[in-house]
Order: C-alpha cells, then structure tokens, then sequence
C-alpha cells in the first residue's frame, strides 16, 4: 500500500484554516452545495454519495437517455440504485453496476418483476447532502446510500406493510449496467443460516451474503473491464437467483449476456423489529469479490441503522476537510452565488477515483487513479485546481499517469474503468505533468521517467494513437503541421481520422509543455527542439480567410501545402455545432469551431495579436466571437477565452465577460449548466471565476479578473500557507467591478496576471475596484507572458 502522507497535512491545515474563519466565512461548507445542479439539460452531472476521489458512487439511476451520471432530474422512473458511476462525461452512460431496488412481491408465487424497465419505479421526493442521496421511490419505499471509499451503505424504509401476495423484496441486479454492457459473470448466494459474523457485530446474527461479478464494456473506450461485489443483507428469509423472468434452483450462477441476479425475500418480523428499514452493504472492487467483502467489513464493520448514521455523519466531515482548504466571505454575495460556488467546487473533487491498491492490471508501489474522462476536459481547469487546493492527491495522480507509462507504454489521455479512453485531440496528459511540474509538485514524482513519457508522446507514434500518444508524428516532422488526409498514418484503434488542424493546434502547445519541463530538468538542447516545435501552429494560419469582417484563420491543409477551406464558423453553436465530435464525419476541428481555435495558442499569445491585426482588433474580435455566438462555453477550449482578453491589454474586457458568461449559463436550477459537467472541468471553470484568476494550465501564470468574493483564503495543504485574495469597495451586485490598482504584499501590482509563488509562499493580493475601467493591466510590460516577447515567469 502507498503511504498517504498528505492526509496529515489536510488535517493540519484544515484544523489552521478553522480556527481563523474570515467574517461569513463557512464552517461547513457542505451545507452550500447542491448535488442536483447540472442533473437535467445535459450536464450529467452525478448527484449521488461519494467521498472526494471515491471509488463507489452510489445514486439512483434513471431510464432516461441522458444517464450518463445515473440519476436525471426530468421525472423519468428509476430502474435501480447502483454502485459505481462517472460525473458529467460525455460519451456513452457509464457504470451503473449492481443495481438494488426494493419491492413487494412473492418469489414462491412468481409475481416478482426483474425486467428492467417494467420493474421501474417512479422518483418521489430528493434529498442529497456530499456523502448521501435520498430518493422515494414510488409511494412504498424510500431508499438511501452513504458511502465510505469502496462501500455503499444502503437504508431502505418499505412504508407499506408486506401481504401473502406482496412480501417486502430486494432485487440484486448482477447484470444491467447503464449501458447495458454486460458479457458475462456469475452470482453466489450463501443461505441466510449463514453466520458470518458470530460477534454479532453485522446487526443481525443470520446475514445473507451475496456475491458476484460480471465483465463490461467501457463507456468511452475500448477493451472491457471486470468488477466484482459483495452484498450483506440482515433479516432475509430466503433468496433466489433469477435469469430472465425464470426463477432458478441453485444458489450459483454463470451467466452470459442475459439479463440475471438474485431476489431476496425479507423476514416480516425482522423488519417490523427494525421499523420497517432494511440496511444494505455493498463492498465493491476491481480485483475479486473477495476484496470487495474485505472492504465492505473493514470499511463499515456493523450494519446497523445508527452506523448508516455514523458513516453519513464521517463522509460529510470527509467533504468539509477537502472542501475548507478554500474558505470565502459572504458578505454581500446572493444566497444563489454561494450556492453555484460551494456546489461547482464540490463537483471538482468527484474525479478522478482513487483505486490505489484495487488495480486488476498490473501490481505496483505506486498509486492508482483511475476515470481521468478526460485529460482533454480537465487539464484545463481541474487539475491546475488540485495544484493550489489538494497538491497531495494531485502528485498522486500525476505518479499514477506515469506509472500507467511505465505498464502501457504511453500517458492516457482518457481512462475509465480501468480501460483506455479515446484520444480527443493532442497527447494533453503532457500539459497535465508540466502544470504540475512548473508549479514545483513533488510527493514522490519520479519527474525524469514523466519526461521521458512525455518525450516519447512526442517522438513515437503508436499503432492505436486513438487511445494513446499522438498521431502524424511522420509528416508533421516533414510538414511542421497534420496534414488533412494524413496518408502516413497507421490505421488507429478505437478513433476516427481527422481533427488535423485542432490537433496540430493541440500538439504544438503540448510541446511548449514539454519544453518547460526540459529547461527544468536542464535539458537545454531538448527545451531549444521543443520551443520550436510549439510554434508549428502558425503553418496553419490563412491570411486569406475572412470572415464576419475579420482576416486570418486556423485551416486545415494538405500534404502539397494546399489549404483547405473549412468556414470558420463551423462547429459553432450557430453552424454544424454537433458534427465536430469522433465520428468519420468529424471533420478537422474537435468540438470547436476555428474561430475559437484560432485563439489557441496559450504560449505565445503575442503573435496571435499580431497576426490578427495588433491589440484592438484582437479585443473586438474576441468579443465578435463571443457575441456571435462562434465561441462555446458549453465546451472546454472556450474557457480560456474568457480570460484572453488580458493579454491584448484589455483586463476590463476579461471582467466584463466573466460576469456575463456566469450571469448567461449558469444557475442553481437542475439544468444550471451550459454543457456536461466533463469530471468537474465546468465546475472548476465557476471555481476560477469566482476567484477572480484563471490558469494558463501548463504553466505557472494565472490571468487576473475581478473575484466575486470580498475576500478569498486558499491554504496549501502540504506547506500550510496561505493565499489571500482581497477586493476593496466590493459589492455584490457588482458595479463596482473593474481593478483600479492592485498590491501583492502591500507593494503595487500593475500586472494583469499572477505567478504561483502566491500559493507556495503565501502572501496577499489587493484589489481595489471601482465603477469605470481604468489602465490598470494594460501597459505592454503589464501582460501575461509570450514566446514571441521572451516568455518569462518572476
């Protein structure tokens, strides 16, 4: 087992944050957040009981169309309650195994319904709380789930009383995940005369045991992966396995492909003597069934009603420590802002899952996490948040990612359930270690063999670069760019051809990525290759394409040096907005239009103003795309843009925008987000706003825009300092919104961006805001840092 020395710094800094609670500041913050944002319009966002990078995320699943997360806020019925589950991917539904569900029904007389959909059950009322979920179901039942890492710990109430017709009834759903994946697997049960806790410490001295396992298919990938449970349930009479609608002899058995589980048939004077509450554990696990019983023991030993309680009570205390290394003043901030702050924070932490020592794959010292769906979505915004608020777990997650190099071969840029994700543009797994890695990450990082993973990304085109490393390494050594109709290719595995001019634009920055993680290492002549490879974008750029009275676009083009005339409004939400996914038809720009990825060049922003006409017109361009709807906030590469205004001189701009964009798409309703949740990468966007900072992830810059706090506290768990954000003369309703002048440290600020060293050193930025846009941040020497001007971080 690894040995998780972060936990002592979380306790310690928390404990140091508590004790100096700013005015407003929250105690628990948990009772801010609400799970059910983003449940509805497409923001599958789960809404369950999970701890913070838990394995088991339990939540009723919905049968609706849009489950990607589980449970949808549209009313439709409920098919289960489940184990195991992603948040806010996009893609196919994902997880959903081993469903339990509640019901009156007689197994001896053969009225007990197994179909999946007809056994469905209508939503009654929702109750959530970080660490819980509640839901009627029906007018008979009321079901809730608490968790611990690896266990779910169900209550179920049966509100009407049981007949001779109408026995109070558990279906165990071996069989249907959300996606109806399901090959192959078995399930056992040991007969309720079974004792197998003879201290009695399971609540009930005979305790039905079930267990089983299955093999499904990734929701979002290739391969198929295995998982296993293990199931106590007090006060059973008897239980059954089923197949179909076929009642079956036996305790054991093997099923392919069909529809199968067990029922469990309740004894009506144990749950009249519990009152009416049937309490459920369910340890799940990668490895075995008989790991998942080790967890379900070890992690909840009694399976009572007062330790639903406990472990309830220990999941939210769980969710405040991670959540109270940010501690905010409300004063002046609206009831609903606090809530889509505390609520987009929790969402960041849902992702990735720590399996650390439940890997099927391969065995290892080093930590396992698994669901990064994907790095493409959550480089960007989650993981640079992990960098300031949970340094410990993020250097676990970056050894996890080169520890998958060192089994796989290549960094992911996609991992769900234990399979390889597709690829959706560049190799961004190397954007992940650099940010980590420039903003001096350490906990045991291995920092030469992740280089050397990100060198090969770079260098070695793999036979299935749709799942890993890159693909047109061969022509764009010749061409400097991907070439559309890349002949040079191998056929990939598991993804589709094109996207080569988004994934030029992506692989040029992964190589600026790369190239600070060189000069760090000392690797002078690598760093010099690399700089210059990152400026390979600029061979797509079309001084000839004009529109909406703006010259010079991204374009693809091909191996003769033709470009190829893609209108850049296409991919858009105003022009073609869902044809650019991973399809055959996909065309040569991922899930944004070259309007927005025109923009995209993080590193050296200065060129891009100056091809596209000096400081003015970059300003009235990007409002034109942000106006016309030609940029997207419902998908990642947008958010940036948001902030971009910082580097034409224009931080009024950045404010201006900011405010709109959260004013626009997001609230507190169940459909308050504009796009999927995509592991908390939406959610970390609101985090950043609200801090008033955004990152330029990959490097140790941050853009600066007003905060919508009065005051903002972020504490380093491992160096226990603390980053203070202050605004003078705020209000809520923000008319007091534009920077006049700034102090770090009580010295003045003039520039419009920060460095980290805020965050490792502690220390204090001052905001005074006022009503009219001033010139503050808008000097050439106030701008945030490009190649092109000799790119330099103090």
């Amino acid at each position: 087992m690894v040995a998780l020395s972060w936990f002592v710094a979380i306790v310690t800094s928390v404990a140091s944050v508590g004790a100096k609670l700013s005015p407003g500041a929250a105690a628990d913050p948990a009772q801010y957040v609400n799970q059910l944002i983003g449940t509805a319009n497409g923001g599958h966002v789960f809404a369950g009981a999970t701890l913070p990078f838990g394995s088991v995320k339990a939540v009723a699943d919905s049968n609706s169309n849009d489950n990607q997360g589980g449970f949808v806020s549209d009313g439709s019925s409920i098919r289960g309650i489940s184990q195991l589950h992603d948040d806010g991917t996009g893609g196919g539904s994902s997880l959903g195994n081993f469903k339990i569900l509640p019901m009156l029904c007689n197994v001896t007389q053969g009225n007990c319904q197994t179909n999946e959909v007809e056994r469905s059950l209508p939503p009654g009322n929702v109750s959530t709380s970080p660490g819980y979920f509640s839901i009627g179901l029906g007018n008979n039942f009321t079901a809730e789930v608490t968790v611990t890492a690896h266990t779910a710990l169900h209550r179920i109430t049966y509100h009407t009383l049981p007949s001779d017709t109408a026995l109070a009834t558990l279906l165990v759903d071996l069989t249907n995940d959300l996606s109806h994946s399901f090959a192959n697997g078995s399930i056992q049960i040991q007969t309720p005369s079974t004792h197998l806790n003879s201290s009695g410490n399971l609540g009930h001295s005979q305790t039905t045991r079930v267990t089983g396992g299955g093999n499904f298919g990734p929701s979002f990938g290739i391969g198929t992966y295995n998982v296993f449970f293990c199931l106590d349930a007090p006060g059973v009479e008897s239980a059954a396995v089923y197949n179909g609608n076929t009642i079956l002899n036996g305790t054991n058995f093997t099923v392919n492909f069909e529809p199968a589980g067990a029922l469990l048939q309740l004894d009506s004077k144990a749950l009249k003597a519990t009152k009416s509450e049937l309490l459920v554990r369910v340890g799940v696990s990668f490895l075995s069934s008989e790991r998942a019983c080790e967890y379900a023991s070890t992690e909840v030993p009694d399976i009572t009603s007062a330790s639903f309680n406990k472990v309830k009570a220990a999941a939210r205390a769980r969710w405040n420590d991670v959540l109270g290394t940010v501690q905010v003043e409300t004063k002046g901030v609206t009831k609903d802002r606090n809530e889509i702050f505390w609520s987009s924070l929790y969402r960041s932490y849902i992702s990735p899952i720590n399996v650390t020592g439940d890997n099927p794959l391969w065995e290892s010292t080093e930590p396992y996490y698994d669901s990064y769906y994907c790095i493409w979505d959550s480089f960007r915004t989650v993981h640079p948040l992990f960098a300031i608020t949970q340094p410990g777990p993020q250097a676990e997650m970056v050894r996890a990612l080169i520890d998958i190099y060192r089994h796989l071969g290549f960094l992911p840029d996609c991992r769900m359930s234990t399979d390889q994700g597709f690829t959706q543009g560049g190799s961004n797994a190397d954007s992940l270690l650099a940010d980590s890695f420039v903003k001096g990450i350490k906990g045991g990082v291995d920092w030469q063999t992740g280089y050397e993973a990100m060198v090969k990304d770079a260098t070695v085109e793999p036979p299935n670069w749709g799942v890993e490393g890159r693909g047109g390494i061969e022509s764009r050594k010749q061409l400097h760019y991907v070439p559309q109709w890349d002949t040079t290719d191998p056929s990939p595995v598991g993804s589709t051809p094109g996207r080569s001019a988004s994934r030029t634009l992506e692989y040029s920055y992964n190589d600026f990525s790369i190239a600070l993680v060189a000069q760090g290492l000392g690797h002078t002549a690598d760093y010099n290759t690399y700089v210059n490879a990152s400026g390979d974008w600029v061979n797509l750029w079309d001084p000839s394409v004009n529109n909406t009275g703006f010259s010079g676009f991204i374009q693809p083009r091909l191996s003769d040096g033709t470009f190829v005339f893609v209108d850049p409004r296409h991919c858009s939400p105003v022009l073609g907005h869902l044809d650019c996914f991973l399809n055959p038809t996909g065309g040569e720009f991922y899930e944004a239009s070259s309007w927005e990825y025109s923009f995209y060049v993080p590193h050296d922003m200065a060129k891009v103003i100056g091809l596209m006409g000096g400081q003015d017109t970059f300003v009235k361009r990007l409002d034109a795309g942000w106006d016309n709807l030609y940029l997207d906030i419902g998908d990642e590469p947008a958010f940036l843009l948001a902030f971009l205004y910082n580097y034409g001189g224009a931080p009024s701009h950045t404010v201006d925008r900011v405010l709109t964009i959260l004013a626009q798409n997001y609230s507190t309703a169940v459909g308050g987000l504009p796009g999927n949740d995509d592991s908390g990468a939406m959610g970390a966007f609101v985090v950043w706003s609200s801090f008033g900072i955004y990152p330029v992830a990959g490097q140790a810059v941050y853009l600066i825009s007003t905060p919508l706090y009065p005051s903002i506290s972020i504490t380093n768990q491992i160096t226990g300092t603390t980053a203070h954000i202050k605004v003078l003369n705020f209000d809520g309703a923000s008319t007091n919104k534009y920077i006049q002048h700034a102090t770090l440290n009580g010295k003045p600020y003039n520039k419009n961006w920060l460095s980290h060293d805020i965050f490792v050193k502690g220390g204090t930025l001052v905001l005074t805001v006022g009503p009219k846009p001033s010139t503050w941040g808008t000097r050439p020497e106030d701008l945030p840092p490009s190649i092109s001007t000799g790119y330099k971080v103090d």
